[in-house]
């Protein structure tokens, strides 16, 4: 929560399920750094690599995928939008703007883990560049670009 909501926003530990992590690890990051180095990763090994490259992209890859969620709830009463005495709702192109930045933010953070990797390859015999989509895929403007 520290790493994708900064000091000026309040979100509840219980927003994050283990299962957001999970889904957000296998659709972001095991694409990225293999399921081997991922394992490695989990078992507590690259401590540093985790701290400093891992989950700062994991944390925008999480807030990516339950931002839309967060945003909206959905209760016996359908799909609605927070309101209180308070505040409202944010508008629609505001919204948009802020799931623009967040993804954009996570690609940044994913792709500087990717360089990492391929830069310090032998620093993680269980990483395979051969297996990091960054290396054979791209999203350029729009553009895919498969090399």
């Amino acid at each position: 929560l520290a790493l994708a909501f900064n000091g000026g926003e309040y979100l509840s530990q219980s927003a994050i399920s283990e299962a957001d992590i999970v889904a957000a690890t296998a659709r972001y990051l095991q694409p990225v750094v293999g399921q081997e180095l991922l394992e490695a990763l989990q078992d507590k090994e690259y401590e540093w690599l985790l701290a400093e490259y891992v989950a700062p992209a994991l944390a925008f890859a999480v807030r990516n995928l339950v931002q839309p969620s967060l945003t909206l709830r959905t209760g016996d009463s359908g799909v609605t939008a927070p309101k209180t005495d308070a505040s409202t709702a944010a508008e629609r192109h505001a919204l948009i703007a802020l799931m623009h930045s967040i993804k954009s933010r996570m690609r940044e953070l994913i792709v500087r883990l990717s360089d990492h990797l391929n830069s310090h390859a032998d620093n993680y015999p269980e990483y395979n560049p051969k297996l990091n989509i960054l290396n054979r895929c791209s999203i350029d403007g729009g553009l895919v670009q498969i090399f």
